[in-house]
């Protein structure tokens, strides 16, 4: 009597397919979470830019800066004063502004302002002591990429500045002083990105719509 046998794939057979699978995922799904990291880091700095801008509109409309939104509402709450030498932080006014309120991960841009320009603010304000708003390369601030600027926005990046365990760079961006970092991002670490008006961009927009003589 002749046997039937019937053809398949052994149990072996299947774990090699399987396994030769998994690779074969893996290898597209990286790339394809690094295009995603991209689009979403580009979409920030574009956000960024369009409150910055609306940022300047602002002031030539009021001839001050918003103060930061600290209750949510996404409204500007005011300052506690207007003096050189504080700062004021929490959320972008993102209502007041008609601007984004949230980073691609959901969470909400941040924003940094010398005091002294939340009121009507004259060709000489400036900052000053504790309120000079410094942007560095480093925690340290070896280096500085600007400083005594009205203001600073920013977002924490993908890891919202609480990997474990944040960074000192990361850790300068959200302790609620007056001094940021911005540098390229660190495999597994820093990923912010940060913006700011220097006192000239702002200084030379006022004058060019005769707000500021």
């Amino acid at each position: 009597m002749n046997k039937l046998y019937k053809s398949g794939f052994t149990l072996v057979e299947m774990a090699i397919v399987l396994v030769i699978l998994g690779l074969l995922i893996s290898a597209f799904l990286i790339p394809l979470a690094a295009q995603l990291e991209q689009s979403r880091n580009a979409e920030v700095r574009r956000d960024l830019l369009e409150i910055k801008e609306a940022l300047l509109g602002f002031a030539v409309i009021n001839g001050r800066l918003p103060c930061p939104d600290t209750d949510g509402n996404g409204t500007d709450d005011g300052c506690a004063n207007t003096n050189a030498t504080s700062t004021s932080g929490g959320n972008v006014p993102w209502a007041t502004l008609d601007t984004k309120q949230l980073d691609p991960w959901g969470r909400r841009y941040q924003y940094q302002v010398n005091n002294a320009f939340s009121t009507t603010f004259l060709l000489t304000t400036t900052g000053s002591g504790a309120g000079l708003i410094r942007v560095c390369t480093t925690s340290a601030c070896s280096g500085t990429e600007a400083s005594n600027v009205p203001l600073v926005i920013f977002s924490t990046g993908q890891n919202g500045a609480v990997i474990p365990p944040a960074g000192l760079d990361e850790q300068e961006n959200v302790d609620g002083d007056k001094d940021f970092v911005s540098h390229d991002f660190a495999t597994g670490g820093f990923d912010d990105i940060v913006v700011w008006i220097s006192t000239n961009v702002l200084m030379n927009r006022m004058v060019s719509v005769g707000k500021l003589p």
